[in-house]
């Protein structure tokens, strides 16, 4: 019988405590799709976490990454309207094929929270890979773009937020092309002029994908669902089973979306360790 799940990374910074974010973004999986969910992580942040025995209900699977190279880089977040550095651990998601114990898996960032059971649809999906190349804010289509394309003529970004896999020969090609990719980043930066000044998985994700069709787009195909992304500073107002309400405009003058029976990658990661006790009321 083919096994099907979901699996997450997480690794604590400074600023982010983020396995407490992905017992959000787990328990809500559990809820709306149904499926056992595997924590990648290391054992030491998992130990900060758990205190005591290594059980908790809200794991499948813990998977370590200890006896891995655990690479990071810096990026810039806002921390009260002001931009800040803080060590990125995410590097490590191309590990994601090799790591995973199901046959068929879809791979979440630790702020991406499911609100239905859309992502259902991609079990049994005849295509090795499902992942969003368009986005959208709350309230409008995303302009930023360099969220749109790396450049004229180049890839367009693969938000690899959210991705579905199955286990098979052309997948397992992908990820050894990304690897390549990571290991070579400034390499391919260069050669297909990216934006970017630091490593970006959705940026390798874009280039693995065009490399796989023989240097054009189309590869991977969408999800079932959009790619919804929330930055800094929209804050949460309320927060309902099934319902998130989003501030998308200030403090003085806000404008409320609320994004009902939606997903929604919230990347106000305080918002969601701040309302962390009224998600365990409503999914734990």
């Amino acid at each position: 019988m083919t096994t099907k799940g979901v699996i997450i990374f997480a690794k604590n910074n400074e600023q982010f405590n983020y396995i407490k974010q992905a017992e959000v973004a787990a328990l809500m999986a559990k809820h709306y799709l149904d499926v056992p969910v595997s924590l990648i992580t290391l054992e030491s942040d998992y130990r900060l976490n758990y205190q005591g025995p290594f059980t908790n209900n809200i794991w499948d699977n813990v998977i370590y990454l200890d006896n891995v190279d655990v690479d990071s880089n810096k990026r810039a977040v806002y921390i009260d309207n002001k931009p800040e550095k803080i060590t990125w651990y995410n590097l490590d998601r191309l590990l994601a094929y090799d790591l995973s114990p199901y046959d068929e898996t879809i791979l979440i960032d630790s702020d991406y929270l499911i609100q239905n059971s859309v992502l259902s649809n991609v079990w049994g999906s005849v295509e090795p890979m499902l992942m969003n190349t368009d986005s959208r804010l709350p309230n409008k289509q995303q302009e930023h773009i360099y969220e749109k394309v790396i450049t004229d003529g180049y890839p367009s970004i693969h938000w690899f937020t959210v991705c579905y896999f199955r286990k098979c020969k052309e997948t397992e090609n992908w990820f050894t092309i990304a690897k390549e990719i990571k290991e070579n980043n400034d390499f391919y930066s260069t050669t297909f002029n990216s934006p970017y000044s630091f490593y970006r998985n959705d940026i390798t994700a874009a280039i693995a994908s065009h490399i796989m069709n023989g240097y054009t787009d189309g590869w991977i195909k969408p999800l079932p669902t959009r790619q919804i992304n929330s930055y800094p500073p929209e804050n949460i107002i309320d927060i309902n089973k099934g319902s998130i309400t989003i501030n998308t405009g200030s403090a003085e003058v806000p404008s409320p979306v609320l994004l009902k029976d939606t997903n929604v990658h919230l990347l106000n990661k305080f918002e969601i360790e701040k309302y962390y006790d009224r998600f365990m009321e409503l999914y734990g």
